[in-house]
């Protein structure tokens, strides 16, 4: 090796790195660079020990299959530079929450006309705005592409991936891959000794199980799964669950990952994966349109769930009809809730930890989050209604949407009235995992089947004490019902919101202190709507499209740290500067999680959306195929 990097820096001397450059098809490198020097001295090596094994005729225990289409080669340069560029020298970028934004809010507000808006504008400190960007500023940190760690799935050939991440500027030593077929880690153990990158880890273990394992966190997890989404065989669920429940995504990191379309040739296949993508995709408050963009969810269309009786008002129908727009729909949103409601509430409740916010008794709050789903049986009297209700228009969610909320909470039912506000219990409610009433018609047996191998890998790859299920109505108990808090949370639900905070876009409530109080303790994650790229494609010579998306998250630590823990945050509301603070730093999450859920934050803007604070949005999906057609 030594005698190849003396070639290479001689080669570097005589000014041809133009033509190495060129004929390694690397974009940028400084000039007179030592990582140039070594970069071609690796090629070389590379090149050599190539050549070497072609003339020896080196078998392998089968042919590697053919990994370098060059749709697939283009979309994984698009993925991949995305990511490094936003993480390095676009990284202010990738933070959900602007440098400038409290300072902007606080400007609109100082220029208001809206009664009280300018008091609030000059009760927000200076000092309190300036100590928020320093804080902000050291969570966030800084990196090059030289300090960037990465975690892939190797599969047979780990040196495509390998090779487009150095040509980026990353080191082999920050760069883990990891297999686990026998026939692939010998293949990629070859393909990696061929290329002679020294300091690669290749790891022949499950990725989801180093993730369990170890503490160490990445930039950038890639996760080309070439299955679908869920998996039974493959696991695909657990673990995009595993990557947030274990903490494997750094603070800000970028998650791509990579999920063929199901064989919807196959009847059952279409009316498993069908079913449960309109379930998941029916409560959501707004959904994307066809031509890109976000509008008002299924429901307000005139859509149910199911209707035997008008096929064409059937969303189960229009999945079918449409499935590839709305498998890539579900792909993003159940990423996003994974990352925001289900890892983390599976987290919290792996330990004691939950006990600091809540109930000791979680069996509570299961029981709780479950009724949200159904109405209470004494509320119908008549018999017939009863029997002539259905998931239809004449159903008891119709019979009760003028009820006030304090009457609501006592008949129970409350996903069925406002399913935008409790998403996953509707849509557990809907897979027939909880005990419903007649606003829900009971899945098939395949459906069922197919729902019970998906919910177990919602928990991640260890087991908990309670169910999918049962965690997530806990999650919605909690959130809605007071008399579940620990007696310190109770203490912020007890603040007179209305009476000390400034009225500005929408009425504060506890809501403005729940969730921050939960976060700090179960380390969600925020989708950056606006940097997330998502593409479909279909590799030449293939016949699965596939669906990749690139997603920025961040934990958002510089917003919900700059409150104190949850026993001693009324003396923060005291503080007027400090609240506002943190109130107009919340803004900017709520604006962008605006269109993706209603599930936590709700009615948390200081300012109204506009042009100058928009709400995030989700660009539409691109398909990059040679084609190079568009679709949702």
């Amino acid at each position: 090796m030594s005698v190849l990097r003396g070639i290479a820096s001689t080669i570097y001397r005589i000014s041809l790195p133009s033509l190495i450059i060129e004929q390694l098809g690397i974009e940028c490198y400084e000039e007179s660079s030592e990582p140039m020097v070594n970069f071609i001295g690796n090629q070389l090596a590379i090149l050599t020990r190539q050549a070497i094994l072609r003339l020896m005729n080196t078998p392998t225990e089968k042919p590697l299959p053919n990994y370098k289409e060059p749709t697939k080669i283009a979309v994984r340069e698009q993925a991949l530079g995305h990511a490094v560029e936003l993480l390095t020298s676009r990284r202010e970028c990738a933070a959900v929450v602007p440098e400038d934004h409290v300072g902007r809010v606080r400007a609109s507000l100082l220029t208001s006309d809206t009664a009280g808006y300018q008091h609030a504008g000059e009760s927000c400190s200076d000092d309190d705005i300036e100590s928020w960007k320093t804080f902000r500023s050291n969570t966030l940190g800084s990196r090059n592409a030289e300090e960037l760690t990465v975690a892939y799935l190797a599969g047979p050939q780990p040196s495509n991936d390998l090779v487009a991440l150095v040509e980026l500027g990353l080191r082999p030593e920050n760069i883990w891959a990891f297999e686990i077929g026998p026939d692939e880690i010998s293949q990629g153990l070859a393909d990696l000794d061929a290329l002679g990158l020294r300091g690669v880890k290749f790891i022949p273990v499950s990725i989801d199980e180093y993730f369990v394992g170890t503490p160490r966190r990445f930039d950038i997890i890639y996760i080309d799964a070439c299955g679908p989404l869920p998996s039974d065989s493959q696991k695909t669920t657990r673990l995009l669950v595993d990557i947030f429940k274990h903490g494997a995504l750094a603070p800000l990191g970028i998650l791509i990952t990579n999920f063929s379309r199901p064989d919807i040739s196959n009847a059952s296949a279409l009316d498993t994966y069908a079913h449960l993508i309109a379930s998941y995709l029916y409560p959501k408050g707004f959904m994307e349109s066809e031509t890109g963009g976000m509008i008002e969810g299924p429901e307000v269309h005139g859509y149910l769930l199911e209707n035997p009786d008008e096929p064409t008002d059937c969303f189960l129908t229009e999945v079918k009809n449409n499935f590839e727009r709305h498998y890539g729909a579900f792909i993003t949103r159940h990423i996003l809730d994974i990352a925001s409601i289900i890892a983390p509430t599976a987290r919290l409740t792996g330990s004691n930890l939950y006990r600091v916010l809540y109930d000791p008794d979680i069996g509570k709050a299961v029981n709780r989050g479950r009724r949200f789903a159904r109405f209470k049986p004494e509320l119908f009297e008549e018999p017939d209604e009863k029997e002539d209700s259905s998931n239809t228009a004449e159903g008891p969610s119709e019979l009760l949407s003028g009820v006030s909320p304090e009457a609501d909470y006592e008949t129970d039912g409350d996903a069925v009235v406002h399913p935008d506000l409790f998403s996953l219990v509707w849509t557990m409610a809907a897979c027939g995992l909880y005990e419903v009433g007649p606003d829900f018609l009971p899945p098939t047996e395949k459906v069922k089947k197919f729902v019970a191998r998906w919910r177990n890998q919602l928990v991640g790859s260890q087991q908990t004490k309670k169910s999918a299920e049962d965690l997530i109505a806990a999650f919605y108990a909690w959130r809605h019902d007071q008399s579940l808090w620990s007696p310190a949370l109770k203490e912020i639900g007890k603040f007179p919101y209305r009476n000390l905070m400034p009225f500005l876009c929408d009425v504060p409530t506890e809501e403005i202190g729940y969730y921050a109080a939960f976060a700090q303790l179960a380390y969600p994650a925020h989708a950056n709507n606006d940097e997330t790229r998502r593409f479909r494609y279909l590799a030449e010579g293939k016949s699965t499209p596939m669906f990749m998306d690139v997603i920025p998250f961040d934990e958002c630590r510089y917003v919900y740290d700059w409150l104190s823990a949850v026993h001693l945050v009324p003396n923060d509301w005291f503080d007027l500067s400090a609240q506002l603070t943190f109130r107009f730093a919340l803004d900017a999450i709520a604006k962008d999680l605006r269109w993706y859920g209603d599930d936590f934050l709700y009615g948390c803007h200081v300012v109204g959306i506009s042009s100058v604070f928009p709400a995030s949005e989700l660009a539409k999906r691109v398909d990059l195929s040679p084609t190079s057609n568009l679709i949702g």
